[in-house]
């Protein structure tokens, strides 16, 4: 099951049940799948559009017919790795806001914050812990033969790239710091 369809079934759960919280944290959620949506058509859109502009280029009735026949289809799907972009987002927002309340001594808003990261980090494949990144943090480093916390930038990049959905970019970072400022 998909994480759209997972989202959709456990909206009508939490509705049946009365979870508001619930209701509310997944409902955003789809909105902003929605939104990626929208946005991820109109990249396919313009895209086609480009090619077309510069296929007929010296032909105006072809390029406005063409460009009339393109499809503006709003329904493109999203695959599982961009609706998991979107809710790891969704994710981060919230741990933001419940920092940002933390700091004007909002504890009651800040927790809200945090329960709702919870809810929406279970759509999420399980994210790495600490103790499992420092190894396979301390590797990688070694393989690119970087040292000193000078290398940050040319280390956060790959770090990233090769734990994209399973570690947050923020403790990426804490291991990282720390590893490269002890070695």
């Amino acid at each position: 099951m998909s994480i759209q369809e997972r989202l959709a079934a456990d909206l009508k759960d939490a509705m049946r049940g009365g979870d508001k919280a619930r209701v509310d944290v997944i409902r955003t959620t789809r909105a902003a799948m929605q939104s990626a949506q929208l946005e991820l058509a109109k990249q396919h859109y313009d895209a086609a559009a480009r090619v077309i502009e510069a296929e007929y280029a010296h032909a105006p009735e072809a390029r406005d017919a063409a460009l009339a026949a393109i499809s503006a289809d709003s329904h493109v799907a999203l695959d599982e790795s961009s609706a998991e972009a979107v809710i790891a987002k969704e994710i981060k927002r919230r741990r933001d806001a419940a920092e940002i309340y933390r700091k004007a001594s909002r504890e009651d808003l800040a927790s809200a914050e945090e329960a709702e990261a919870v809810i929406l980090g279970a759509y999420l494949p399980a994210q790495l812990s600490l103790d499992e990144l420092r190894p396979a943090v301390g590797a990688l480093i070694a393989e690119l033969g970087l040292s000193g916390t000078a290398s940050m930038g040319k280390l956060m990049p790959v770090l990233m790239e090769r734990f994209k959905g399973r570690a947050e970019g923020r403790l990426l970072s804490q291991v990282a710091r720390e590893l490269l400022a002890g070695g």
